[in-house]
């Protein structure tokens, strides 16, 4: 994309959420680093926060060690904590090289760096067993944010240097939390008053039908997302991600984008020309 064709848009700030799958192939990450700085030429102000839990699941397994998630989230014992910090540490440097190859200045840091994201440990988790039984989990080492400090990060942007944030936070007392990265980016797109949050995906977006038909939504609201969910439509790891825009629609950022990072400058397209890519989704 040539530079003359972006129109300027001047202080705009974007949250940009991405997982590992979103990025996995070849030339994804290259194309992400030169959309980033396409953003900064635009006159927005990106924030980067990403996951890694294909990798992490990946790491896993070859540890030999057991995966298990319930309702989307992962159950983190001390193993998997290691090793979820380990992936996402090597992620976050290996994004911050392709930003930085692509012109841009970026600094790689998890949550609980300078205490900018304190976490508290999540409550068991109400689900259905085998046979149907209402039973609670315990995730183990799993947080829920409870408070975004946006000094760092303020700070990190007043010097044009955008923050790449992974999701290893503390809680107050300093004890490492794995938080869900959907969920850390709603709180910090809060935080920074982001005016949009787009969560870079594998998918088109939201897909509606069965297998071998389904047909991705262009725009939807947050009451159509409950129903969506109650039939069936919404499931698993897509869970935490709606709910992750749920609540930054109902805290100030004005329309969620989920689009397809396998797309190239899907972002752009999105964001600077304004086409229609992937789900939006409002408060309705």
């Amino acid at each position: 994309m040539r530079m003359d064709q972006v129109q300027v848009d001047s202080g705009r700030r974007v949250l940009v959420k991405f997982g590992g799958n979103a990025l996995s192939g070849e030339g994804d990450l290259e194309r992400f680093g030169q959309d980033i700085s396409s953003l900064l030429s635009a006159g927005f102000q990106p924030v980067l926060v990403h996951g890694g839990g294909p990798e992490i699941s990946q790491e896993m397994e070859r540890r030999g060690l057991s995966v298990k998630k319930v309702s989307g989230l992962r159950v983190t014992d001390d193993d998997a904590l290691q090793v979820a910090a380990e992936v996402l540490s090597r992620i976050n440097a290996q994004v911050v090289q392709a930003l930085t190859r692509a012109g841009v200045g970026a600094h790689g840091m998890a949550g609980a760096e300078k205490g900018t994201v304190i976490a508290q440990k999540m409550p068991p988790v109400r689900t259905e067993d085998e046979s149907g039984h209402e039973v609670h989990v315990d995730l183990g080492s799993v947080g829920e944010v409870s408070h975004i400090d946006p000094t760092f990060m303020e700070e990190l942007m007043g010097r044009n240097t955008v923050p790449v944030i992974y999701p290893i936070c503390a809680d107050e007392h300093g004890s490492a939390l794995n938080v869900n990265a959907d969920t850390v980016a709603a709180h910090v797109a809060r935080a920074v008053g982001a005016t949009e949050m787009v969560l870079v995906t594998d998918v088109p977006g939201i897909l509606r039908g069965g297998e071998g038909s389904k047909e991705h939504i262009p725009s939807t609201t947050l009451s159509e997302i409950d129903r969506l969910i109650d039939a069936g439509v919404i499931t698993g790891g897509m869970v935490p991600k709606v709910e992750a825009c749920r609540t930054a629609l109902l805290n100030g950022v004005g329309t969620v984008y989920m689009l397809n990072g396998k797309e190239p400058h899907s972002l752009i397209r999105r964001l600077v020309d304004g086409q229609d890519s992937g789900t939006m989704i409002t408060v309705g």
